[in-house]
């Protein structure tokens, strides 16, 4: 049987016991592992310094969540995260990989599409509308200060308002933060994502 544990026994690289969290830190793996079963080992990682740890988690929570009544419609779960998924890939950080993936599989029940949005979201077979959004992404990704207002006109031409310019904008931005840290940190995948929605 292969070995589906992560390839070292710690949550990261960091040579640090486990974190025993603060209530609101507490508070937080509650709301995640209630959300998708286990809490992230980022979270576990930020646990050390509990004041990033609730940051990142109102961020995230705040780019991934759907708008309230009143407010202007935004992207949907699917297009979130495919951002998420199409900029971690690009920045090859596979905690983030398997998380979203594992998302991406919830809310699809399609495994094939997400394993061929997460090796090459060109061949993903994706509408124009979701081209744009992953070309936006991956120019957010790579080289940020290149894009000129020309690039919004183009999301525009693919049926994007300007409320869901700026949600992807935020979502692409705060998934290269989150890459950057669980890769710089060497935070191990989750198994449970890796598992999930098979």
């Amino acid at each position: 049987m292969p070995d589906t544990n992560p390839p070292h026994a710690g949550v990261s690289w960091l040579r640090l016991p486990e974190a025993t969290p603060t209530p609101e830190v507490q508070e937080v793996y509650d709301r995640t592992e209630k959300r998708i079963g286990y809490v992230r080992n980022i979270q576990r990682t930020a646990a050390h310094r509990p004041a990033l740890a609730i940051a990142q988690d109102a961020l995230s929570r705040a780019v991934n969540s759907d708008q309230p009544e009143g407010q202007p419609r935004g992207l949907t779960a699917r297009e979130r995260e495919m951002i998420a998924l199409v900029v971690s890939a690009e920045n090859r950080c596979e905690a983030c990989i398997f998380g979203h993936a594992a998302a991406l599989r919830g809310i699809t029940g399609d495994a094939m599409f997400v394993d061929l949005l997460a090796a090459n979201w060109r061949h993903a077979g994706l509408s124009p509308r979701e081209h744009a959004l992953a070309d936006y992404a991956i120019r957010i990704t790579r080289a940020p200060g290149e894009i000129g207002p020309e690039v919004l006109d183009g999301l525009r031409a693919a049926g994007i308002s300007e409320p869901e310019i700026l949600d992807a904008a935020f979502i692409a931005a705060y998934f290269n933060f989150s890459n950057r840290v669980n890769s710089s940190l060497g935070v191990a995948v989750n198994a449970d994502a890796w598992r999930a929605h098979r």
